[in-house]
């Protein structure tokens, strides 16, 4: 007899949180599992004291789109690729895009 167990598959994921009293301004996490994520966020409301003494009243996770999620992080667009992050213009060099 076989059983089925889920198997979790590694790869990045965007675990956003939400916060009562909150709610216009969640923070999202960037993470390869939920442990880290909540460490990870442990530690950034250690940093933000407005999210202190706060309970999270929803969390989801968002899985990137290879080629298609960007995030802009020091004035540069970057776009997700093969759980890694390069540049936007270097992307569409790549592809012949431009």
């Amino acid at each position: 007899m076989f059983l089925n167990y889920p198997v979790e598959k590694i790869c990045l994921r965007f675990y956003k949180f939400t916060f009562w009293g909150l709610e216009d301004d969640p923070v999202t996490v960037e993470a390869y599992n939920k442990v880290q994520a909540k460490s990870i966020l442990s530690d950034y409301v250690l940093n933000n004291p407005k999210y202190l003494n706060r309970d999270i009243i929803n969390m989801t996770i968002a899985i990137p789109i290879v080629g298609e999620t960007t995030k802009v992080v020091d004035g540069v667009e970057l776009v997700y690729i093969h759980n890694k992050w390069i540049p936007l213009f270097e992307f569409k060099r790549k592809m012949n895009l431009e």
